[in-house]
């Protein structure tokens, strides 16, 4: 929390002379005599709703700070380091404009236009980061922003809380917000019918290393942009990352053991929604993000590897991935009683003779392909390479067979290509103006009894 704090406090201070917006004027000037909020607390911001919510800074130590919110009224003493926290008691979602007030002997802090609802953090590399006016399909919901309650703050390259503020969306400020973040949030907004908050934390070209402390990761990300806003609640993580790990081994210990981190910083199981890479020559960390998915609790995967240019380093087709994620979230999240996933294969798969029956879960109302055959499926026996197989659909399950491999032991899809296996759903979007009708199976390997 040191650390944190201190942030914060220099954060203010370099910006209380930078001509910086009238909301934050007050906050600033507050700092230069002994009273400061951390900086992810702000005019416009909205504050998670159905739980706790810790509001803290730094002042005089052993002074009392006041903080005041829709008729509460918290007061805190600031222990010997000049470290002040209070917890706010549990609200409902909230879209009346409130005031939020944080007073000590020092001075006053006060924050207009705060709102109360479901607040998501989006992070990782450079696809998270890519902007909404980057991503095909963007102009008529960068042109339809202002009419929806959506706030945003938006962190990129290690450019902490103290850089930026909450903004309101509009055609400006959403254009510039992560295009899956975004179409995320908007979906969520209009499921929901409550105000949304999103945070932006993300560093183009960033190896997991840099997110994490633990497997000799260095964390600077982390520390720059993720852990100056804790414990500010956020209900959960949007999580796309891995292009830069892509063949790496480890990323699934990697992976596992961030998630871990900052769950202990927030002292929470959060929510974790792990976006899947798309393209094949990135097999090694899709696997892993595919297996995190399934051993590490409260966590969900979002398949992308069925859509246009997934060959490409950046592909510009966003608006799935972040309709995917606020699906992935209101079905694992939420739970809303909707087909959240695209098809999975169950570890109760056998083969028989030789032929291997992948048996699915998440098979919403049938599996199906987008044409064809089911492919590309691929077996091997106890020792050996893979070869292609033959699939066939039936029923909720695949036979799969090649006549090279007599005893199949192995079973994998989707490695030499994205594959055409879906399930049928129906999942109405954006306030039922849409409807997704199939997800994407992932890829999979199974090791056969």
């Amino acid at each position: 929390m040191d650390k944190r704090f201190l942030l914060a406090i220099s954060g203010l201070l370099l910006t209380a002379c930078d001509g910086g917006q009238p909301d934050l004027v007050e906050a600033r000037s507050s700092a230069l005599i002994g009273l400061t909020v951390a900086p992810i607390f702000g005019a416009h911001m909205v504050l998670q709703r159905g739980t706790a919510v810790p509001v803290f800074g730094t002042a005089t130590p052993g002074s009392t700070v006041e903080v005041q919110f829709q008729g509460q009224d918290v007061s805190v003493v600031a222990d010997a380091g000049g470290q002040w926290l209070a917890n706010l008691a549990p609200m409902p979602a909230s879209a009346a404009p409130g005031a939020m007030t944080i007073s000590s002997a020092a001075g006053s802090i006060a924050l207009a236009d705060v709102q109360v609802g479901e607040v998501w953090l989006c992070s990782g590399q450079s696809n998270m980061g890519k902007s909404l006016s980057y991503a095909d399909g963007s102009a008529p919901y960068i042109a339809d922003a202002p009419n929806h309650n959506i706030r945003l703050f938006r962190m990129t390259a290690n450019n902490g809380p103290a850089t930026t503020t909450w903004q309101i969306s509009n055609s400006t400020t959403a254009a510039a917000f992560s295009a899956v973040g975004y179409w995320a949030g908007l979906d969520l907004s209009q499921d929901l019918g409550v105000p949304i908050g999103l945070v932006q934390a993300t560093l183009d070209g960033s190896d997991i290393a840099e997110w994490e402390h633990s497997n000799g990761g260095t964390g600077d990300a982390y520390d720059a942009m993720v852990a100056p806003i804790q414990p500010f609640v956020v209900k959960g993580v949007l999580w796309y990352q891995g292009e830069s790990n892509g063949g790496d081994a480890g990323y699934q210990t990697k992976l596992t053991a961030m998630i871990a981190e900052w769950r202990g910083a927030w002292g929470s199981t959060l929510p974790f929604g792990i976006v899947q890479l798309p393209a094949s020559k990135w097999s090694t960390a899709k696997i892993a993000q595919l297996n995190v998915s399934q051993s590490v609790a409260n966590t969900f995967l979002v398949v992308t590897s069925d859509l246009p240019g997934g060959n490409q380093l950046h592909p510009t087709v966003k608006y799935p991935v972040g309709i995917r994620s606020s699906i992935g979230a209101r079905g694992a999240v939420y739970a809303e009683p909707i087909e959240y996933s695209g098809p999975l294969a169950a570890p109760t798969s056998f083969v028989s003779g030789n032929t291997v029956t992948v048996q699915f879960t998440h098979v919403g109302n049938g599996l199906a392909t987008t044409g064809g055959a089911p492919s590309t499926f691929e077996v091997a026996a106890v020792t050996g390479q893979y070869v292609s197989a033959t699939a066939t659909l039936v029923g909720n399950t695949i036979q799969v067979r090649a006549n090279r491999v007599s005893a199949p032991k192995r079973v994998r899809y989707g490695f030499s290509s994205g594959g055409n296996l879906i399930n049928q759903v129906s999942v109405p979007t954006e306030g039922g103006a849409k409807t997704v009708t199939s997800l994407p199976a992932s890829l999979f390997q199974v090791d056969l009894p």
